[in-house]
């Protein structure tokens, strides 16, 4: 039963940071859009057409999930949204690492220069992120399985 609780408070305490992360994280560049945008060319993977479109959602989507992690509604959708976006930002980080392109991660500041050269740092943390957003999605899951007990079958009901 102490498990239990623990466990429950680590979730609570993971979905709290998870979501406060992202709030951080979407702050910047809601109020310099402009300067995300940079961001967003930078990486030198969208077309020019999908740039601004970018910069201007992807902020408000990183804050309305966020929210919704803190306040705990919607925790499902919102992790899994989080999980996506953070597989798609390793992804993207990783392609230009492979391009041989040095970019600003672009994560909780919208300098340019910011984080330059630090490919390591970004994607482990982007990694840790991850997993802790996947752990916020599956807790629940798996706890609530295992509250459904099994019917017993008929046939060693009849014996």
């Amino acid at each position: 039963m102490k498990q239990t609780n623990l466990t429950e408070k680590l979730y609570l305490i993971l979905r709290i940071v998870l979501g406060v992360i992202f709030l951080w994280a979407s702050w910047e560049k809601i109020l310099d859009p402009k300067g995300f945008v940079r961001v967003v060319q930078n990486y030198a993977i969208l077309p020019p057409a999908l740039e601004n479109f970018t910069a201007i959602v992807l902020p408000w989507v990183e804050a309305v999930c966020g929210i919704l992690l803190i306040s705990g509604y919607f925790v499902k959708g919102s992790a899994f949204i989080v999980d996506m976006l953070m597989l798609l930002f390793i992804l993207t980080f990783a392609f230009n690492i492979y391009r041989g392109v040095d970019v600003a991660c672009g994560c909780f500041s919208n300098k340019v220069e910011a984080g330059k050269g630090n490919y390591f740092w970004n994607i482990s943390r982007d990694v840790l992120i991850l997993c802790t957003g996947l752990w916020v999605l599956f807790y629940k899951i798996k706890t609530d399985r295992n509250k459904i007990s099994p019917s017993k079958n008929t046939y060693e009901q009849d014996i």
